[in-house]
C-alpha cells in the first residue's frame, strides 16, 4: 500500500511539472497553403499532360519538412503546412503520388521537376503557393521515353492481341463515343483512345506491347503511366524472355474497375531487376468476363519511362 502511495505522488509531481513546462505562450508557426499542382508537357516529345499528383514533399533550406496530401475543403483543394521558421527561406516542393495506386507507397515522382521558390515566413501568416511542374528534360538528363501510345495515329498502335481468342483493340473517337478520353487543352487534335469490348462469344481481353529491349536492369526506375477506365478488374503484368527459363509470366498489379478515367503509375523496376538476364520484356493487360457478361476497357496516354 505504501508503495502505491509513492507511485501516486510521483505521478502527481510529473503531471505538475509537465503542466508548468508547457504553460505560457507557444511559438506560432508560419503557414504554407499549397494548392493543386499544374502540370504541363511538350506534347510531341512527352505526350499528354495527364497526372495524378496527390502530395507535396516540402523541403526547407534543403531539409525534409514532410510529405503532405492535398485534400478537399469547403474553400477548395489544398494542404495547410505549418512551419516553425521565420524570415527568408528557400523551399523545394516535390510532386508526390501513390505508386501503383496504393496509399502506402507514396513517393516523390522521379520524372517530375520540383517547384523551387523563396518565401519570407512570418508567424501566423498564411502564404499561398500554386506549384507547377513538368518532366525533366530528355535532352539534359538520362530520362527516356521507351514508348508512348496515345491512339491518335491510326497506324501507330503499339499494343497487340496476345492471341486470337482475345477481343480486338479498336481506336475510338470522342466525337462518336463519349467514353473516349479527350485532351481538355487540345480538343481538336487529341480526342482518340483505345477500346476493347467483351461479350457474346469473346470473353477475354489480352493486350501486350511489342518486344522492349535495352531496359536498365540495375535498379534504375522503369515506370509505366497510363490513363484507363474499365467496367471490371484488369491485370497488368510482364512477360520476360529468358534463355534459361523461356517465357516468364509475372502477374503484378490488379486495377479496380472504374467508371471514370483514372491515372495510374506502375513500377516495373523490381521485376526487371530480379530478371536482369531477360533478353527482352513485354508488358501486358488482361481481363475477362463470365459467360453472358459484358465489359469494356478503355486506354490512353500509355508511356513507358526509364532512367538509363
Amino acid at each position: 500500500m505504501k508503495c502505491l502511495r509513492y507511485i501516486f505522488l510521483f505521478g502527481i509531481i510529473i503531471l505538475l511539472f509537465s503542466c508548468k513546462k508547457f504553460k505560457g505562450s507557444q511559438e506560432i508557426p508560419a503557414y504554407l497553403r499549397i494548392e493543386p499542382w499544374t502540370f504541363t508537357t511538350n506534347y510531341d516529345v512527352e505526350g499528354a499532360a495527364t497526372n495524378a499528383i496527390t502530395d507535396a514533399w516540402v523541403y526547407v533550406d534543403g531539409n525534409l519538412h514532410g510529405c503532405f496530401e492535398l485534400k478537399n475543403h469547403d474553400d477548395g483543394q489544398y494542404v495547410l503546412v505549418p512551419i516553425l521558421e521565420k524570415g527568408n527561406h528557400r523551399l523545394h516542393i516535390y510532386p508526390g503520388l501513390k505508386m501503383n495506386g496504393i496509399s502506402s507507397t507514396r513517393i516523390q515522382y522521379p520524372f517530375y521537376k520540383p517547384y523551387i521558390c523563396d518565401r519570407d515566413l512570418a508567424e501566423g501568416v498564411i502564404d499561398t503557393i500554386r506549384p507547377f511542374t513538368h518532366y525533366y528534360s530528355v535532352d539534359s538528363t538520362l530520362m527516356r521515353f521507351k514508348m508512348k501510345e496515345d491512339f491518335e495515329e491510326v497506324n501507330n498502335i503499339k499494343l497487340y492481341r496476345i492471341d486470337s481468342t482475345c477481343a480486338e483493340l479498336h481506336q475510338i473517337s470522342h466525337r462518336t463515343d463519349q467514353n473516349a478520353w479527350m485532351d481538355p487543352l487540345d480538343t481538336i487534335n487529341h480526342y482518340r483512345s483505345g477500346h476493347v469490348h467483351l461479350g457474346d462469344s469473346i470473353r477475354r481481353m489480352g493486350l501486350a506491347s511489342g518486344e522492349l529491349y535495352d531496359l536498365p536492369t540495375v535498379g534504375n526506375y522503369v515506370l509505366m503511366e497510363m490513363d484507363y477506365k474499365c467496367s471490371t478488374e484488369m491485370l497488368v503484368g510482364l512477360y520476360l524472355m529468358s534463355s534459361q527459363e523461356g517465357l516468364i509470366d509475372k502477374e503484378l498489379y490488379y486495377l479496380r474497375a472504374s467508371n471514370n478515367w483514372k491515372k495510374i503509375y506502375l513500377n516495373f523496376s523490381p521485376t526487371i531487376t530480379e530478371n536482369n538476364h531477360a533478353t527482352y520484356v513485354k508488358f501486358y493487360m488482361k481481363g475477362a468476363v463470365e459467360e453472358g457478361g459484358e465489359a469494356d476497357f478503355y486506354f490512353d496516354n500509355i508511356k513507358l519511362i526509364y532512367v538509363e
